[in-house]
């Protein structure tokens, strides 16, 4: 047993948002001493899968009001974006309704300045430590966790957080190993090496319609693409645009409404057909009062925390399979400066959205053969030059450290698929069903208990909440952390 003078020791997988925002508020709210280190094999912290990349056209598909990193103060991202110089750089990221969409390499930028603020403003002497590298396996020891590393090191931790979310996307099955080691096969469309690479007059298919696609046909127009452009899906949905300007100040306090409006309207315990019939109900309030139609669709997925857990699982897995590609395509909306051109190249007939499935991919000499499948069963086979994996990322994988972790027992994966089990402390479950005070999750890995967990603000606020709970635990390891907040 270590000494409790000691600075407590805690890990964090993943370096993204999540985890570079965890690390933040640990330093800015936890009064104790923490010894953080933060295992990402990026060059930066911050970045992650979504803000990794520095393409100037990949913009955050939301107002920059609504990147909330603190809760209780949610100008902070909006104060630094002004005084950093990041607004002058980048004036395109005003869009003509005066919103600003910004560059995710800016979010990258401010979550790096903003650990390196919280450290120089630490009084408690936190330190936090940038491990390049990846954890592939898990050894419980006593009280505490040890973490093995691709690179063969090893690294002890009282209080481990998994942060990691996003993956590149997985190959499609239809993708013979012909053309998955073609050339002009892209299997990572975040590539910005491979994207640029590209022959102006090249063909391309890009497998998946949604904001994947979009940011990469925004990048293949900045680059004077001039080849045709084919993009397919199953229901062939594309991203709605972006609405209105939102009240920022009216959204932070829905999401800190102890109760969503959506619920006390329609009451807690709703099914999932009921929770759709009642969303259908207010979207046609909206119309026939000429409101926006976003409005309603947001106040449901802010009840998401609520309405989810109480779906069976049949609901869910009915959910996913029929309502989620629906559901995405107004979650997840096109950013104006996007949605620009997209539009543009559909006009020029460049450009074009079908519904249809890759049926098969092989790779013919220089070219891609593609069987593609439509919506009547019609078959078609066509070459392109260049093919795009833009299926989206998936959260997880048969990867080694996820594997460990539920072969040693200290975790489960959730019955969906969608990540782990956890309390609604965000504390990992054991394989016995047990919530444990010393490894914890946040964000993506969290979906399979709270449904909807994609959108900073809503990491940041279920971060928020399990904070007093988390400083419970570091600074009173001995005394377990019963309280759940939901």
């Amino acid at each position: 047993m270590r000494r409790r003078t000691d600075m407590r020791r805690v890990v964090i997988i993943g370096g993204g948002f999540t985890g570079t925002g965890v690390a933040i508020r640990l330093c800015a709210s936890i009064p104790a001493a923490l010894n953080i280190t933060i295992i990402e094999p990026r060059s930066e912290l911050g970045g992650g899968l979504a803000y990794g990349g520095n393409d100037p056209d990949h913009r955050v598909n939301g107002t920059h009001e609504l990147l909330v990193l603190f809760p209780d103060d949610i100008g902070h991202f909006a104060r630094w974006y002004d005084a950093s110089g990041a607004s002058e750089q980048d004036p395109d990221a005003q869009a003509a309704s005066g919103v600003r969409y910004v560059r995710r390499s800016d979010v990258r930028r401010y979550l790096g300045e903003t650990l390196q603020q919280a450290l120089a403003e630490n009084v408690h002497g936190s330190k936090v430590h940038h491990l390049r590298d990846r954890a592939v396996g898990v050894q419980r020891h006593d009280d505490e966790l040890q973490i093995e590393l691709a690179s063969g090191g090893r690294v002890l931790s009282d209080l481990t957080i998994l942060a990691f979310g996003g993956q590149r996307p997985s190959l499609p099955g239809a993708v013979s190993a012909s053309a998955a080691n073609h050339t002009e096969f892209i299997g990572d469309p975040f590539d910005s090496r491979a994207i640029s690479a590209i022959c102006r007059k090249s063909k391309v298919l890009l497998v998946g319609t949604g904001l994947t696609a979009a940011d990469v046909v925004a990048t293949l127009s900045r680059q004077g693409h001039r080849g045709p452009i084919t993009a397919i899906s199953r229901r062939g949905l594309v991203p709605q645009p972006q609405g209105d300007a939102p009240d920022v100040a009216a959204l932070m306090q829905r999401l800190a409404r102890p109760v969503p409006r959506f619920i006390e309207r329609h009451g807690k315990g709703l099914s999932l057909l009921a929770a759709f019939r009642a969303l259908r109900r207010d979207m046609a309030a909206a119309t026939a009062e000429g409101r926006d139609l976003k409005a309603p669709f947001d106040e449901a997925r802010d009840a998401s925390g609520w309405l989810w857990p109480n779906f069976t699982e049949a609901e869910k897995r009915r959910f996913l399979r029929h309502l989620k590609p629906w559901y995405d395509v107004n979650r997840y909306r096109m950013v104006p400066q996007t949605g620009a051109a997209v539009a543009a190249m559909q006009d020029a007939g460049q450009l074009v959205f079908r519904v249809a499935r890759l049926d098969g991919l092989e790779a013919k000499g220089d070219h891609l053969d593609a069987r593609l499948v439509g919506r009547d069963r019609s078959v078609t086979r066509e070459f392109f030059d260049t093919v795009i994996n833009c299926t989206g990322p998936k959260t997880l994988s048969e990867a080694p450290f996820v594997s460990a972790l539920c072969d040693q027992g200290l975790a489960r994966r959730d019955s969906l698929g969608l990540g782990f089990d956890v309390d609604g402390l965000c504390r990992v479950v054991d394989e016995n069903g047990k919530a444990q005070d010393g490894l914890w999750a946040f964000g993506l890995l969290t979906r399979g208990r709270f449904g909807d967990m994609t959108a900073i603000p809503q990491i940041a606020f279920r971060l928020h909440r399990s904070l007093p709970a988390l400083g419970r635990v570091l600074a009173n390891p001995e005394t377990p952390s019963t309280h759940e907040v939901t």
